[in-house]
C-alpha cells in the first residue's frame, strides 16, 4: 500500500495539491495584505485583515505537504488539532474583523456579534464531532483533515452553513452589491467545484485565495488614499 506522503506526492503535480504551490499562494497573499495594510484607506485595510484570515489555511497546508504529513507524526498532529481550526476560525473572523477599519460596530452589532459567534460555534462543534487527531491523504490525493473518516465525509447543509458564515461580512457591508456578490460567488463556486468532483471538499480553497488576492490588489489601483488634509472620503472606484 502506498505511503501518504507517495499519494501526496501523485497529489503534488497540480496547483493547491503541494506544499510549494500552498505556500506560493500564502505568500503572495500575504504580499498583498501587507501592501493593503500599509495604505491609508479603510476598505484596503478591510482587505488586507480579510485577505489574511482566509489564506491563513494555505500556510497549515504547506507545513502538513512538507511534513508529508507523515501518519500519527508529531507535526502532523500538532497542526491538525492546533493550527487546523484557528485557520477555519480565521476564514470568517478575518473579512468580519476587517470591516471594522470602515464601519463601527455599534450600529450593526446584532448582525456583528451573530456572524462571529456563528463562526466559532461552527468551528468548535465540528472539531468536537469528527474530532480528527491527525490529517490524512485522500485516494486523490488531497489532504483530510476535517474527520478521521477517508475521504471525509462533508454535510451538504453544514458546507453550504459554512460558505455562507464566511460570506456573510462581504454580503452584509461591502459596497457596492456587485462587488460583494463577485468576492462570495468566485468562492462559491470552486467549494461546489470541490464538493461534487473531489473526495475532500476544501480542496479548491487556493484558488479562491488567490482571486481575491488579485481582486482586492485591482481594487487598491483604482482608489486613492484618504486625504487627511481634508473632510473627504477617498474616491471610490465607479459602479
Amino acid at each position: 500500500m502506498r505511503s501518504q506522503a507517495e499519494l501526496g506526492n501523485e497529489g503534488g503535480d497540480d496547483i493547491c495539491f503541494n506544499a510549494q504551490s500552498s505556500l506560493l499562494a500564502g505568500g503572495c497573499a500575504y504580499g498583498v495584505s501587507a501592501y493593503l495594510l500599509r495604505r491609508d484607506h479603510p476598505r484596503l485595510k478591510w482587505g488586507g485583515v480579510a485577505l489574511a484570515g482566509i489564506t491563513a489555511m494555505q500556510w497549515v497546508e504547506g507545513l502538513l505537504w512538507l511534513d508529508g504529513p507523515a501518519p500519527h507524526g508529531t507535526v502532523n498532529q500538532l497542526l491538525t488539532v492546533g493550527l487546523i481550526p484557528l485557520a477555519l476560525l480565521a476564514q470568517p473572523w478575518g473579512p468580519l474583523l476587517g470591516s471594522m477599519y470602515e464601519l463601527p460596530v455599534k450600529p450593526r452589532r446584532v448582525p456583528f456579534f451573530v456572524v462571529l459567534i456563528a463562526g466559532l460555534a461552527i468551528v468548535v462543534l465540528a472539531r468536537a464531532v469528527y474530532h480528527p487527531t491527525q490529517t490524512q491523504v485522500t485516494p486523490q490525493g488531497h489532504l483530510n483533515w476535517w474527520s478521521p473518516q477517508n475521504p471525509p465525509v462533508y454535510v451538504a447543509w453544514s458546507y453550504g452553513l459554512w460558505a455562507l458564515v464566511i460570506g456573510a461580512p462581504f454580503l452584509l457591508w461591502w459596497r457596492p452589491f456587485w462587488q460583494a456578490v463577485l468576492i462570495v460567488s468566485w468562492g462559491w463556486v470552486w467549494a461546489t467545484i470541490g464538493f461534487v468532483l473531489t473526495d475532500s471538499a476544501a480542496s479548491y480553497w487556493c484558488f479562491y485565495v488567490s482571486f481575491y488576492a488579485v481582486f482586492v490588489l485591482v481594487y487598491a489601483v483604482m482608489v486613492r488614499d484618504v486625504d487627511r488634509s481634508t473632510p473627504a472620503a477617498a474616491e471610490q472606484p465607479g459602479c
